[in-house]
């Protein structure tokens, strides 16, 4: 630590009390401005909090977890990120667990000595888990559907998304819209798949195309794909995710199937692999950024001491690209 570079010179530097610079710097409840303020002073000066001592001093540890299904997930990779900045902000570290989709025994092994909260992704909702949540040792967030008294939640709205999307394709002329679709035991699955039965239903279009993989995965999403072409070629797909709708893509090329001369093709996601693709693929933005950053806000706030705000939803947004753009005959 460079000479002179106390708490209290941070503080004189960036113009702010003592007490503010500390909540600035130890994730307490501060403005942006101030934050940042702070934080550029100790910068300049070269100073460091002393994490062992504030751990000792208010018996928080200074990390928070996120617990996944896929770590791989390219979804996950971009919470991760608006995650750390969030957490960044406020000196606290962030530390990653791969759990199973429902969570109950990781949620259980949460800890006090190992982290003061946690943002969980939950893929499977039973009685268990949402207990596991609302009795856990600290302040746990959920990102997935789940409304419970005392559990807060950030969702995407999949079902608005699904309309977006099918609302999309109708309106490039297709009419025969199919569904690839993960496991309908899921949150996800069954939410898209209810939201694709609607939006269907809603334009006057049958929604018997559906196929169900075993998984999320691009891997599970290739037999499926193939078995949904074998029925017969839809005038457009639309893929639980990104990944799905990729596989699809892949399996479409394997049949000599153009997209999107010979059908249309979109996702669920848009992840960066969905503008990369060659069509690059029309998806929609299920807002992971802006669900991550409400989800550790809230968690901040819970490990400060607020109470539970409930379940919170992100809007969808349409993102077109070529998969849908060019002309279907």
């Amino acid at each position: 630590m460079a000479e002179g570079s106390t708490l209290a010179a941070v503080a004189a530097r960036a113009g702010v009390s003592i007490a503010s610079a500390s909540r600035a710097l130890n994730g307490g409840i501060a403005s942006t401005s101030t934050i940042e303020r702070v934080q550029r002073a100790a910068g300049d000066l070269g100073y460091r909090p002393n994490h062992m001592a504030r751990g000792l001093q208010s018996g928080r540890t200074g990390q928070v977890a996120m617990l996944v299904p896929d770590a791989a997930n390219p979804v996950y990779a971009r919470m991760m990120s608006a995650l750390q900045s969030e957490v960044d902000a406020h000196g606290i570290r962030l530390l990653m667990q791969q759990v199973p989709a429902e969570p109950v025994a990781a949620v259980e092994e949460l800890s006090a000595g190992l982290v003061d909260g946690a943002i969980v992704v939950v893929l499977r909702v039973t009685d268990r888990i949402v207990e596991a949540v609302r009795v856990a040792a600290v302040p746990v967030v959920v990102l997935g559907l789940v409304e419970a008294a005392g559990i807060d939640s950030v969702r995407a709205d999949s079902r608005a998304g699904m309309e977006l999307l099918v609302a999309h394709l109708v309106e490039r002329g297709a009419r025969r819209i199919a569904l690839l679709d993960g496991p309908i035991d899921t949150t996800p699955g069954r939410t898209r798949l209810d939201g694709f039965v609607a939006a269907c239903e809603r334009h006057g279009l049958g929604a018997d195309l559906v196929e169900v993989a075993d998984d999320f995965t691009h891997a599970a999403a290739r037999p499926a794909a193939r078995a949904l072409l074998g029925r017969g070629v839809p005038d457009a797909i639309v893929g639980a995710n990104d990944a799905m709708a990729l596989a699809t893509l892949r399996e479409c090329a394997t049949l000599g199937l153009r997209v999107p001369h010979d059908l249309l093709l979109a996702g669920l996601d848009d992840t960066e692999p969905a503008e990369l693709s060659v069509p690059s693929l029309t998806s929609v933005d299920l807002g992971a950024h802006d669900r991550a950053r409400i989800a550790a806000r809230t968690l901040l706030r819970r490990i400060e001491g607020a109470e539970p705000r409930g379940s919170q939803a992100v809007a969808p947004r349409l993102v077109v690209r070529e998969s849908t753009t060019k002309e279907h005959p």
